[in-house]
């Protein structure tokens, strides 16, 4: 391990090196650094955490013409947690990756960011990412991809995707894909009415462990302005093994927003996402509902408030969060209050706001240069 943070590090001088006076004008280097501190009570016991946390990146840029030019990015992502039992630190690559741009087309290769979809919280389109807004760093991981995306004059997209090499679970995975066969996809998207809609599909080989399996999923998703907000995502997903329980997947989620006249303006965000499981084509052997409410008011230019509610109907569960953030030019601070009851939904768990359960607190700085 200690030899691979090395070889991260030492690309990340030679980019600095290589491209540094000559190519003033080509190159940026900028960094994020952030502390948090975290404290969750569950059990009649408390869990604390403390961590340091910095991404820096390097990006360059090339004009070929115009209106076509070809940018890098490079950077990392080293962290220290420290709790009462253990130190946990690494230094992972975050992103890497070469794009040519022109006036309507977009082609990237290598560790990037592949998210898509009109959902803020419950993301039956959560592919690839694990964007969470309760995470005040935006953080998520990358994927190894060569990605297309072209635009038409219409308003209409068209996107295509091959993956290669990721080993670890992305977006709602339970499983791993195998790393040496590819996966592929692509989109669609096309202005319908005042709005928009878009089919989506995506492949792959599962690794089991013990056996290997080809998944394949279709989307449809749309969204529209009209008075408020109204968008929809719906998946169904294949899975293509005589061991699984369960043959076919399907999530559907609505969601709504509107944002009231009151003082400074009171954004609010409303959302259900229904998610099955079965042997046969929609059935329902197994399902899950969850509903989910965010309010985001912005009480001056510098503070700003949020809260956010899920609320499981099978179990009957409530999970509460509020966040305080005040903004500086380079600093924000954020202090984040939550009660997690004990969850097995991925929407609830997979995030890097609260990686907790019970009631806490969490309290980050982060500073940008």
């Amino acid at each position: 391990m200690k030899t691979k943070k090395s070889y991260y590090i030492i690309i990340f001088l030679i980019i600095l090196i290589a491209c540094g006076p000559s190519h003033a004008g080509d190159l940026e280097l900028r960094g994020q650094l952030s502390s948090l501190g975290l404290g969750a009570y569950q059990s009649n016991e408390w869990t604390k955490l403390i961590g340091l946390r910095y991404i820096p990146q390097l990006t360059t840029t090339e004009y070929l013409a115009d209106e076509i030019f070809i940018d890098t990015e490079f950077s990392l992502n080293a962290f220290l947690n420290y709790d009462i039992d253990e130190t946990n630190e690494n230094i992972k690559l975050y992103r890497i990756k070469i794009r040519l741009a022109t006036a309507q087309s977009e082609t990237r290769l290598g560790l990037q960011k592949i998210n898509f979809g009109p959902a803020f919280i419950l993301r039956p389109l959560r592919w690839f990412d694990r964007l969470d807004p309760r995470d005040p760093l935006g953080l998520t991981e990358g994927v190894y991809a060569l990605s297309f995306k072209y635009s038409f004059l219409n308003n209409s997209q068209i996107w295509i995707w091959g993956l290669y090499g990721n080993k670890e679970t992305k977006g709602y995975d339970i499983l791993p894909s195998v790393k040496t066969k590819p996966e592929f996809g692509g989109r669609y998207q096309f202005p319908v009415f005042e709005g928009e809609s878009a089919f989506s599909f995506h492949t792959r080989t599962v690794n089991a462990s013990l056996f290997e399996y080809r998944e394949s999923k279709v989307s449809l998703d749309g969204r529209w302005d009209i008075q408020v907000g109204l968008w929809f995502e719906s998946v169904i997903q294949k899975n293509d093994s005589e061991l699984l329980p369960f043959e076919w997947n399907n999530m559907a989620m609505l969601g709504t927003d509107y944002t009231f006249d009151v003082g400074n303006g009171l954004h609010v965000i409303g959302e259900h996402m229904y998610s099955s499981a079965s042997k046969e084509f929609l059935g329902t052997d197994f399902e899950v509902n969850v509903s989910a409410l965010m309010i985001n008011y912005p009480y001056t230019l510098m503070d700003s408030f949020m809260g956010m509610m899920f609320f499981t109907w099978d179990n009957r569960q409530l999970y509460k969060f509020i966040q305080w953030q005040r903004a500086y030019d380079d600093f924000l601070i954020s202090l984040n209050l939550f009660h997690y009851p004990e969850s097995n939904i991925p929407t609830l768990n997979n995030n890097n706001s609260a990686p907790a359960q019970g009631y806490g607190f969490q309290v980050t700085v982060i500073y940008n240069h």
